[in-house]
């Protein structure tokens, strides 16, 4: 199916791709990924050409490489700052860096491990916002109207960001799946891109809190 979001094509697949990304069938597997430490991949929408979604599955490699980041300096997280879903008031990483850990998440409604994963974010935030964690969920290309309606529909209480123009996140954070996380740490370090989603992950999160 063809959709069409400020004149980009968008296609979907039709189905699931499988069970391993919610850990249904089997563990999701991880890699490093050659920025950042580690990433999950096991199941999840691509992203492909400058701007175009497109739905479906990657499986990834068992092959592991070392992080540049275990060996050099670590990557601080670089400013980002859009629109909200719920208001015109602009939201701005740049005034956290430093000050707490930040989570961003970046979806689409229409991406079924998006949607699946929604509720164990929602939950993560609501036992971890305690400890000033922050989680911002960001669309990317959808209309704001659809947007609330998915906010509303999984009772989101973490800012939501529309990203209108993918290019407007390159280069500190490029999407190549969706979901896709980006984990900032309470000193601002741009520590690790998640790609795709596992529970584990939230889980190893958490104890960098």
């Amino acid at each position: 199916m063809r959709r069409f979001f400020g004149g980009v094509a968008i296609e979907q697949s039709g189905g699931p791709c499988n069970d391993t990304l919610l850990g249904l069938n089997a563990q999701a597997p991880s890699i490093l990924e050659p920025r950042f430490m580690k990433k999950f991949i096991s199941a999840a929408c691509f992203i492909i050409g400058s701007g175009a979604l497109l739905g479906g599955c990657k499986k990834e490699s068992t092959k592991t490489t070392q992080s540049p980041i275990e060996t050099q300096s670590v990557e601080m997280a670089q400013n980002l700052a859009l629109p909200m879903a719920a208001s015109s008031n602009q939201w701005e990483l740049a005034p956290r860096l430093g000050k707490r850990p930040v989570l961003l998440v970046f979806f689409t409604t229409w991406c079924p491990y998006c949607n699946q994963s929604m509720p164990h974010l929602q939950g993560f935030y609501e036992r971890n916002r305690a400890k000033n964690l922050e989680v911002v969920g960001i669309d990317l290309q959808e209309p704001r109207d659809l947007v609330e309606g998915f906010v509303k529909k999984y009772g989101l209480t973490f800012p939501v960001l529309l990203a209108e123009d993918q290019r407007l996140l390159r280069p500190g954070y490029p999407v190549r799946f969706l979901p896709t996380l980006y984990f900032i740490n309470r000193e601002g370090a741009l520590v690790k891109k998640y790609e795709g989603f596992h529970p584990t992950a939230l889980d190893e999160i958490a104890t960098q809190l």
